[in-house]
C-alpha cells in the first residue's frame, strides 16, 4: 500500500490504513491496533516521502536500486547533455499576449560550459534543436543577424542593462567554442527525429539515448536549468516561480520582455556571470581547496587534453540550417510570401537549378527561423552562399522571427483583405517596440 502511493495523489496516512484494514478484514487476517499499525507505517516510509508532495515523492522513487555513479570527463566535448524544460518566466508573445516559453539547453559536463541555449514560444521543435548545435559550434558575432539584435535591444532596454560592444566582445572571446563528441538526449520526439540526428551525423557526434522517464541519467543539465532560474530569470518582470506555491497574484500582467529580448539577455549573462561564476563541481586535482568558472576549468583541461580548433565560420553555420527549395524568378526568391533580392541572383532568374528530386530544379535555400530579414541561396555552382534579403529589410529595426512574421499576418487579416509589404513592415515594427 506503501508503494502505491508513487503515483497517486498525497493522502493521509488514514487512508493508507482504512485501505489496508479493509483488505485484512476480506483476507481474514487480525489487524493490530490503530497505534501499531502507525508505528509499522513509520518504518516502511523510510525515504520514500509517501505522504509528502507528489513530486518528491516520484523522484525518490526514481532513483536507481543500485550504488550511484559518477559520470567524469576528462576533455572538453567529451561528454554533452542536451534537454528542454518550460521556462518559469511569461513574456509578450507577437500576437500581444503574455506565456511561457521553452528553454533548450546543450551543457558541456567537463567544464560545465553551456554551449548554447535557445529559446522558444510554447514548445521546442526538432528544428530548434538541430540549430542549437550550429549555434553551439560557432561564436555569437558569427552568426548572421545577432550584432544587429543586440544592438536593437540595447537602443529600447535601460542604460546600463546590456555592456558595451567592447565588454561583450571580451566576454564573447573568452567563452570556448566546445565539439561534442557524445551528446546524451532523452527519448523526446524533437531529438529522436531525422533533423536532429541528421545534424548530429553531419557532424559526426555520437548520439546516447537516456533510459525512458530517467532524468537522472542527465543530470547536470537538470541541475543547470535551476541554476538559470535563480541566477537569472527569478530578476526579471514576468517571472512565475518554480511552482504554484511560490507563484505571485498575477505575473502574466507583470510580463514585459519579449522573446527577442530574453533570448539576448540570457546569451550575455551565459557568457559575462555564468561562464566566470566558480562552480563546486568544477575542481583541479592541483587546486583541490578551490572552485574553477568554466572557463577556468576549460583553460586547464584543454592543456593537458588539447582540442581541436573547429569552430564553425559563417558559411558552415549557414550550411546546418533548416532547408527549403525555391525557384529565382524576375523580382527575386518568394519565401514566406517575402520577396528577397540579391544582385547575385540576377545571372539565375528563370534558371534551373539541376538538381534532382527533392529540389525538383529548385534552389537550395537555407534560412534562421529566428533571423529572416534575411535567407542563403547555395551556388553550387561557384560552391558559395548567396545572401538574398527582404526587399524592405534595411528599414526593419532589427532581424525578426518567423512567429514574428505570422502574428503579423495574423493582426493584418483581421484589418485589411491584401495587405501589402509596407503594412507587414509597420505590424513587425509594431511587435517589435510593443515589449518596450
Amino acid at each position: 500500500a506503501v508503494k502505491a502511493q508513487t503515483k497517486i495523489s498525497t493522502g493521509t496516512r488514514s487512508r493508507v490504513i482504512k485501505q489496508v484494514s479493509l483488505e485484512a478484514a476480506q483476507l481474514g487476517v487480525s489487524v493490530p491496533s490503530r497505534s501499531t499499525l502507525y508505528r509499522a507505517l513509520e518504518k516502511l516510509q523510510k525515504a520514500a516521502h509517501p505522504f509528502g508532495n507528489a513530486t518528491t515523492r516520484r523522484t525518490q522513487a526514481n532513483r536507481p536500486d543500485r550504488p550511484w555513479g559518477r559520470q567524469s570527463p576528462s576533455r572538453p566535448g567529451e561528454l554533452v547533455e542536451i534537454d528542454s524544460t518550460p521556462l518559469d518566466l511569461m513574456v509578450v508573445y507577437p500576437d500581444g499576449s503574455a506565456g511561457r516559453i521553452d528553454l533548450t539547453v546543450a551543457l558541456d559536463i567537463a567544464t560545465r560550459t553551456i554551449c548554447a541555449a535557445i529559446l522558444r514560444p510554447i514548445a521546442t521543435k526538432a528544428v530548434d534543436a538541430a540549430l542549437l548545435l550550429a549555434r553551439a559550434l560557432t561564436p555569437l558575432p558569427m552568426q548572421p543577424g545577432w550584432s544587429p539584435s543586440v544592438a536593437f535591444s540595447r537602443s529600447i532596454l535601460p542604460d546600463g542593462m546590456i555592456q558595451g560592444d567592447n565588454e561583450i566582445r571580451a566576454s564573447v572571446a573568452a567563452k570556448p567554442v566546445i565539439v561534442p563528441e557524445s551528446i546524451t538526449i532523452d527519448r523526446g520526439k524533437v531529438y529522436i527525429g531525422s533533423t536532429f540526428l541528421n545534424a548530429c551525423e553531419r557532424l559526426q557526434i555520437s548520439v546516447t539515448k537516456a533510459a525512458p522517464r530517467t532524468p537522472t541519467d542527465k543530470p547536470h543539465v537538470e541541475r543547470v536549468f535551476a541554476a538559470i532560474n535563480s541566477g537569472f530569470t527569478q530578476y526579471l518582470s514576468g517571472y512565475v516561480g518554480s511552482n504554484v506555491v511560490r507563484r505571485g497574484a498575477s505575473p502574466e500582467t507583470e510580463a514585459i520582455w519579449t522573446l527577442a529580448e530574453v533570448q539576448n539577455l540570457l546569451d550575455l549573462w551565459i557568457v559575462a556571470t555564468w561562464q566566470n561564476k566558480p562552480h563546486p563541481g568544477l575542481r583541479h586535482p592541483a587546486m583541490p581547496k578551490k572552485d574553477l568558472t568554466p572557463n577556468e576549468a576549460y583553460a586547464a583541461l584543454a592543456s593537458v587534453a588539447p582540442t581541436v580548433n573547429v569552430a564553425l565560420d559563417r558559411d558552415d553555420y549557414i550550411g546546418l540550417l533548416p532547408l527549403a527549395y525555391r525557384t529565382i524568378q524576375s523580382y527575386g526568391i518568394n519565401f514566406e510570401n517575402l520577396h528577397y533580392e540579391s544582385p547575385a541572383l540576377h545571372p539565375y532568374r528563370g534558371v534551373k537549378s539541376g538538381l534532382p528530386l527533392p529540389a525538383n530544379d529548385g534552389w537550395e535555400v537555407r534560412y534562421d527561423p529566428y533571423r529572416l530579414q534575411s535567407i542563403f541561396v547555395r551556388d553550387h555552382f561557384r560552391g558559395e552562399w548567396i545572401e538574398a534579403e527582404w526587399t524592405l529589410a534595411k528599414q526593419t529595426l532589427a532581424p525578426f522571427s518567423m512567429d514574428v512574421l505570422r502574428a503579423a499576418r495574423l493582426a493584418l487579416q483581421s484589418r485589411a483583405d491584401s495587405p501589402t509589404g509596407f503594412d507587414i513592415l509597420a505590424e513587425i515594427n509594431r511587435i517589435q517596440t510593443g515589449g518596450a
